[in-house]
Formats: C-alpha cells, structure tokens, sequence
C-alpha cells in the first residue's frame, strides 16, 4: 500500500477504520490458520502414507507396531494410530467379537483424528463468508458520509466526491483480500483431511483382514 492509500486510511471515518482494523486482523488470523493447518495436514499425511507403504511393500505388521510404539502416542498420526489401535485389540481380544469391537475402536480413532485435524477450519469458513459483508458495510458507511459531506458543499465536483468514494472501495478490497485466502485455504484443507480419512479407513479395512487371516 502506498502512502496515498494509508493517508486515505487515516483520514477516514472512525467506523470505517475500525471495520477496516478488524478486516486486517482478520485476514493475519486467516494467514496464522492457513500455514497451521497446512504444517499440521502435510505432516500427518506424510506420515501416515509412509505406514501405508510399508504396509503395501510387504513389511510384517509385527515390525511396524514394534517400530511405532517406539514413539509417544502423541506423536502418532492418523494411519499410524489406526495400525496401532487395531494391533493392541487384536493381542488383547481373543474372542469372536474381536472384528466388531476392532472397527469401533477404529472409528473412534478416526473421529478423534477428524475433530483434532479440522480445529479451526471453520473459523477459515467464518472469515471467508463474513469478510466480504464486514467490508461491504464499511462501504456503505464510506458511501453515506460521502453524501453526507455534499450537503455541506456548495459546488458538486469530482474532487469532493472522490475522496469518500474511494474510502468505501477501500473496506470493499480489503473485505475481499481478507476472504479470498480463507476460502481457497477451507476448501483445499477440507479436501485433503477427507482424503487422507477415507484413505486411513481403508487401510484400518485391510489391516484388519490381514490380521485376521493371520490369527
């Protein structure tokens, strides 16, 4: 932004600066959001992509849980959880309905999964749906004081009207700037988590078959 377009800023309307203030903010928190969530998805489906193919490649589930449960629970992702939840139930169960109890366990799992991956996306489709009408309303603020400074002037210029025309434009694109990344980050994270949930699933449908036979 130019210092033309932050004097413009400045010289504006406090109800247009406090709209435009928590457009900023919103649009930092939306960033803070996106790179959280992208570090966060990328990382556990990383992860559990390599237990996948392991998996896939042939290694013994033996060998997998052994290496897993080298590390803290916490630290598991979600294919990874799955694997270990599925083997734990298996050893400890030795009864018929072992399959019946494995797949609820396997399900809890997976919503846990899906409540702690999805944290926050919502509050990305929040400010995605509502920056757009936060800066539409600094605009219609922008607009009425500019009509309203007419009446005080006595020659109707392009000059006299532009300044405020431009402060109402300006919560617009800013309204705008703020929505635009919080989408595109809601909908590409909401896509990734559905793959890699879909995909953990069926690996918990095979693992559980193989472990089965092997029983």
């Amino acid at each position: 932004m130019n210092f033309e377009g932050l004097e413009l800023i400045l010289q504006a309307s406090l109800p247009v600066q406090i709209i435009l203030a928590i457009l900023c903010l919103a649009s930092l928190l939306s960033w803070v959001l996106i790179f959280e969530k992208y570090f966060s998805l990328t990382r556990s489906v990383k992860s559990s992509h390599e237990i996948e193919d392991r998996f896939w490649e042939g290694e013994k589930l033996s060998d997998l849980y052994t290496d897993l449960k080298e590390k803290e629970l916490a630290e598991l992702e979600t294919s990874e959880l799955v694997l270990v939840t599925i083997y734990d139930s298996y050893n400890n169960k030795k009864n018929a309905d072992s399959i019946d109890s494995t797949e609820r366990l396997v399900r809890v799992v997976i919503n846990r999964e899906e409540e702690r991956l999805s944290k926050n996306l919502s509050l990305l489709a929040t400010i995605s749906s509502s920056a757009p009408y936060i800066g539409l309303l600094g605009t219609v603020i922008g607009i009425i004081n500019a009509f309203q400074g007419l009446s005080t002037t006595a020659q109707l210029t392009l000059s006299s009207v532009a300044p405020g025309i431009s402060e109402a434009l300006v919560a617009t694109a800013v309204g705008l700037l703020a929505a635009i990344p919080a989408l595109i980050g809601f909908n590409q994270f909401s896509k990734q988590l559905d793959n890699l949930l879909n995909g953990s699933l069926a690996f918990a449908e095979e693992l559980i078959i193989q472990i089965a036979k092997d029983k």
